[in-house]
């Protein structure tokens, strides 16, 4: 497409996207240049820009300005308000999301995306290459984008999940791997995951050029090996969170137990359900005695 007429939408929203958007027509951005001019009437347009959660209210407007447009009718979804709703996700006036009320073709991620990222898709999608040289193209230090794994360093421990505001954050155990995904679509891009990241395995880059036109894609994910229970054969727990707890008690914590490593892996190494056994709590109570009997002597001879 050689040239795009854009007509902007609005719906539910905290605004922040939509300052975004009115930032990229600043002159710097070269909109223009590109072959892009904004207009004021949806008949002008032949491209649907959404900012967003939908909303009852709006529902028959949305399609009264979606059958408008001209073709080829390209619809982009700003913001993950757009995308999922996002935090308005339960809100009583609340529907959609606005891939279910008109069809979407792309998707700019973000909450909100930096104005680079919209106009970089919108190059893309007129196959068109941004030099980047200024400077307002690189992302500022600190800034939080796209999220990176460290495979080598993750130990599906889950702890991002639980302190995940938006809900962005899934995992899922099967029957032999624990599988860590980040949904960049639901993500505010807060860092409370990178932060609470017992190993360091998780963090923000700075990565912000997210346009998908598949949701599917729209994530990054690991997985971990689950630990083969001693006793039943089921999987319960990842193996790699159980070596990084054994190495912190017996190299870091409490170095006074390292003669006891085996033995305390052996421990850990049954699934809650056998840990209920009669021999199980026997085996548990007599480690627990060697490890206080230890502690005791360790204090005595201070």
């Amino acid at each position: 497409m050689d040239k795009i007429s854009v007509y902007r939408f609005l719906s539910a929203g905290c605004n922040a996207c939509d300052v975004e958007v009115l930032e990229c027509l600043a002159p710097r951005y070269g909109l223009a240049s590109l072959g892009v001019e904004v207009v004021e009437e949806p008949e002008k347009a032949n491209v649907l820009i959404l900012t967003g959660a939908g909303t009852v209210k709006g529902r028959e407007a949305l399609l009264e300005v979606y059958e408008k447009i001209n073709p080829p009718k390209i619809v982009i979804a700003v913001g993950n308000c757009s995308i999922t709703k996002n935090i308005f996700d339960k809100g009583y006036p609340i529907i959609g999301p606005l891939n279910k009320l008109i069809p979407v073709n792309y998707y700019i991620p973000g909450c909100p995306p930096r104005p680079q990222a919209i106009i970089k898709a919108v190059a893309d999608i007129l196959g068109v290459k941004i030099e980047e040289r200024e400077e307002w193209w690189q992302t500022p230090e600190g800034f939080r984008g796209r999220h990176e794994i460290d495979r080598e360093k993750c130990i599906g421990c889950g702890a991002c999940a639980q302190i995940c505001t938006a809900d962005a954050i899934e995992v899922i155990d099967g029957p032999e791997k624990r599988i860590i995904k980040v949904n960049y679509v639901h993500c505010t891009f807060c860092a409370f995951c990178q932060d609470e990241c017992p190993t360091k395995a998780l963090k923000l880059t700075g990565a912000y050029h997210l346009l998908t036109n598949d949701l599917q894609k729209a994530r990054v994910e690991n997985e971990v090996n689950l630990l083969t229970c001693a006793i039943c054969g089921g999987t319960f727990f990842p193996e790699k969170q159980i070596d990084w707890a054994l190495k912190r008690i017996v190299e870091e914590k409490a170095p006074i137990y390292r003669d006891f490593s085996s033995e305390i892996l052996d421990a850990v190494k049954i699934c809650t359900n056998c840990r209920r056994s009669v021999e199980s709590i026997k085996k548990a109570k007599r480690l627990l005695t060697k490890l206080s009997e230890k502690a005791r002597a360790t204090v005595l001879r201070k």
